[in-house]
């Protein structure tokens, strides 16, 4: 059944979000919580109106599509269906990388329009890419429909354990001024709104040492729900059951993102803070989580088909049967500015025909597969994982216009060496910093070399890992 209403504060804190993000806000978040309970044909319609604009408007405005429409003879409104995506390339960060980025803009939209970020560079590769500053309002409804499938209010206090948030971009010159209000006000009231709600700690600083502080820190602000990277809350459980800490309240629940949930960090997590998991699957290139575990299962995802087409297909690009695992294919259904269509996630997953018991009409994702990369683990007891590393070099310091590709391998408990593919120059300046760089990240208990290579062969498997442990001789 759909959840019950908000309260009086959670009705306060939307009736905010509405007036200042506008119509957008306020009907993303309505629609998402009618659309979950539509019929498949409902959605698939929906879906569709929302794609016929975005391919048509990519046909027209955007260099790359404007090329593939006229490889394909194509008119820029021949594309509308769910189907008729098949006719469109797959395209990956290689693709992105392999053009100018101009390649991949609307022509027609105003630089103001333009968010720009980094991948965390989780596979190895980090790019540059855009975001819509015109669909954040749906970024945030999304977010708030998320939480309230789980009873978590807007005004519910949260103990986040992340890489530390990156600085938003400047506005370009000639950013309308009302554009420049709004957001500014915007960010004011966001900032007063996590001083109340949130509590942070940084992913990087979390040990065996430092989980006390964190339990600490959750029982005095009497956090309602944690959020974190799934081996991060994984290590914290692990770590406070051994210690014999227990939390004095139950949560309403435990957020966990970024990595696989396999079976004994699901028993690590649930072991120690006794509360549901909430298990959420999202692409930093899209900004929102596109799917979210059922209170049935959370092994089970409902993609949220207001937000992304999600298409699982072989490696020939056909599309799988039910329960058969493929890569899993994205398209986004509200960035014009850089439109992301049909992109190759590099993730494994199957789609399911089964109705879930919730009675939730949106499809439904199993045996979600892909990110659980080996962890490098120092002497300490530090662990960082893929998705860790690649925030810590490329959202958090801002190596992307130096690295092109990495590979971390771990030689030893205390040695390591980070292999580097650089983008253009990489004297020794620059491979002194980013060695010193990632000694703060790894722990002083770990002896780290930067080697530049000109390549990172892939592994046997066909598969490059972004953190390998090489076995002892």
């Amino acid at each position: 059944m759909p959840s019950s209403g908000p309260g009086l504060l959670s009705s306060l804190g939307l009736g905010v979000g509405r007036a200042l993000l506008g119509r957008k806000f306020g009907a993303g978040m309505e629609e998402m919580k009618r659309a979950q309970w539509l019929s498949p044909e409902e959605l698939r319609a929906r879906t569709e109106g929302h794609l016929g604009t975005l391919l048509e408007r990519a046909a027209r405005h955007v260099p790359f599509y404007r090329e593939v429409y006229g490889d394909l003879g194509l008119a820029p409104g021949a594309l509308r269906r769910i189907e008729d995506l098949r006719r469109l390339p797959v395209v990956d960060k290689a693709v992105y990388r392999s053009r100018p980025e101009g390649a991949f803009l609307a022509e027609d939209l105003g630089e103001h329009r333009r968010l720009r970020y980094t991948t965390s560079g989780s596979t190895g590769e980090p790019f540059p890419f855009h975001l819509d500053r015109q669909a954040m309002p749906l970024v945030f409804a999304s977010h708030l429909y998320y939480d309230d499938c789980f009873g978590i209010g807007p005004f519910d206090r949260c103990v986040r354990i992340m890489a530390p948030p990156a600085d938003e971009p400047p506005f370009p010159p000639g950013t309308p001024w009302s554009f420049r209000v709004k957001q500014r006000v915007s960010s004011r009231l966001q900032s007063m709104h996590e001083r109340m709600t949130l509590r942070r700690f940084s992913m990087f600083d979390v040990t065996p040492e430092s989980v006390e502080r964190i339990h600490d820190e959750i029982e005095r602000f009497r956090a309602d729900y944690v959020m974190g990277y799934t081996s991060t809350l994984a290590m914290m459980g692990d770590e406070l059951a051994r210690r014999g800490r227990t939390l004095s309240r139950t949560l309403k629940g435990v957020i966990t993102i970024a990595e696989n949930l396999t079976e004994d960090r699901k028993k690590a997590i649930r072991g120690f803070f006794r509360a549901p998991i909430v298990n959420r699957y999202g692409q930093r290139e899209f900004k929102y989580w596109c799917a979210q575990s059922c209170e049935e299962s959370c092994d089970r995802f409902h993609v949220n088909t207001e937000l992304v087409v999600w298409e699982v297909v072989r490696d020939d690009g056909e599309p799988c049967r039910p329960g058969e695992v493929g890569r899993v294919v994205l398209t986004n259904l509200h960035n014009h500015v850089m439109p992301f269509v049909r992109y190759d996630t590099k993730d494994l997953a199957a789609l399911s025909d089964e109705p879930c018991p919730c009675g939730r009409g949106f499809p439904v994702v199993e045996r979600l597969q892909g990110r659980s990369q080996e962890l490098f683990t120092s002497p300490s007891g530090r662990m960082v994982s893929p998705v860790a590393l690649g925030q810590y070099l490329f959202v958090t310091l801002g190596w992307v216009d130096v690295v092109r590709t990495y590979q971390l391998v771990q030689e030893a408990p205390d040695a390591a060496r980070l292999k580097v593919v650089p983008v253009a120059a990489f004297d020794d300046e620059a491979r002194e910093r980013l060695r010193l760089d990632m000694r703060e990240l790894l722990g002083e208990d770990v002896r780290v070399r930067v080697e530049r290579v000109d390549e990172i062969p892939l592994e046997r498997s066909g598969k490059r890992p972004v953190i390998k442990k090489e076995a002892p001789a």
